[in-house]
């Protein structure tokens, strides 16, 4: 009873709260990686071949009857793949295409639609034969566009020279939140998931920002605070950075905790969240059951395949997807299951794996 205390009083304070007041947690290290078991119920693997292997990181995004693919890098491809992995249809985009390689800032998908959102503020809608049917001009320009219901908070992301880095907006009000400081180093940020849906609301976690916001389409305003005590970085060191090469410096000293700006809401009272630690990846759980707040070294799957995921790409539906490359898997083949091998193809190296993790309740 008293578990479920923490998880009500919490939202209280989300009501009540002024926009300065905060809970803050101190993490609790945990040397071991986290289980899929402690989290998932079941793990579907889907194996993509596509044409060509995948290069890079892909962004995985998934519609109600299909999962894309879009890698950007050597080449800028969409792929449409189906449940069981087939890749249905393909589209490159070019350098002088009416869908400009370097203006794409974001994809998106409604229902069986996918938009390619471009300069942060214009979607070409295409339908599930990837066909365009559209274009949407969106009222503000950001890197990140995220839609609930019929209004959308959107990540400006170092995208221009605005001077904030939220905004919501709706059919007839917006709103800004986060000033953006203008003495402060305007870094761009890659990252899967900014944002993601929880209880009916909206988490958002930024990186080098030790909180982590929450937004119910009203207003907008502080969930938790992660204390990383002497590992934090302070204001006085993050305003040391004036470039490219002061950030490099900061990453290459690997003596400082920070999160990672990725956010994934879990089934009950959980959040999940990806943060660097003294320059090794790791994942968080926050658990308002048992007010704990533990860092693990990563996710590791003691299901199926053996290897550790590190973070998903985002959680939907009570599903968490990650991205993971045939290459990759090669490199533990020493250490696959048997039962897991029987099930790759031939040539698995060169295909791309998408893992859908069921969570428990």
């Amino acid at each position: 009873m008293w578990r479920n205390l923490i998880f009500i009083l919490l939202f209280i304070f989300f009501s009540c709260a002024n926009k300065t007041d905060q809970f803050s947690f101190t993490p609790i290290q945990v040397d071991k990686s986290l289980l899929v078991s402690e989290i998932g119920k079941s793990l579907e693997i889907i194996e993509v071949k596509t044409k060509y292997p995948i290069s890079g990181t892909p962004t995985i995004r998934k519609s109600d009857h299909y999962f894309y693919l879009f890698e950007e890098g050597i080449v800028f491809s969409l792929h449409q793949i189906e449940k069981s992995g087939a890749v249905r249809k393909s589209i490159d985009f070019g350098f002088d295409d009416k869908l400009n390689a370097n203006a794409i800032t974001q994809i998106i998908t409604q229902n069986d639609s996918i938009g390619i959102i471009t300069y942060g503020q214009q979607i070409t809608w295409l339908n599930e034969e990837l066909e365009e049917t559209g274009t949407e001009k969106l009222p503000f320009k950001a890197k990140v566009h995220f839609r609930k219901d019929s209004n959308t908070i959107a990540y400006t992301n170092g995208i221009d020279d605005g001077e904030w880095d939220i905004v919501s907006y709706g059919f007839s009000s917006s709103k800004s939140y986060l000033p953006i400081d203008k003495n402060r180093y305007r870094f761009y940020n890659q990252t899967f998931s900014p944002f993601s849906n929880w209880n009916g609301k909206t988490l958002f976690s930024q990186a080098f920002n030790d909180t982590i916001y929450i937004w119910d389409q009203v207003d907008f305003k502080p969930l938790f605070q992660v204390d990383f005590g002497a590992n934090a970085v302070t204001k006085d060191r993050f305003s040391q950075i004036q470039g490219a090469m002061d950030m490099l410096q900061l990453f290459n000293e690997k003596k400082y905790s920070y999160l990672l700006g990725e956010i994934y809401g879990l089934n009950g009272n959980r959040i999940l969240f990806g943060l660097s630690q003294k320059g090794n990846q790791a994942l968080g759980l926050l658990d308002f059951n048992s007010g704990e707040l533990k860092i693990y070294r990563g996710l590791v799957d003691n299901s199926i395949s053996g290897i550790n995921l590190f973070a998903p790409q985002f959680v939907e539906d009570g599903i968490l997807y990650f991205g993971v490359s045939g290459e990759r898997i090669l490199e533990n083949s020493d250490r696959l299951p048997d039962s897991f091998k029987h099930r790759l193809s031939n040539d698995y190296a060169n295909s791309y794996f998408i893992y859908c993790l069921e969570l428990k309740d």
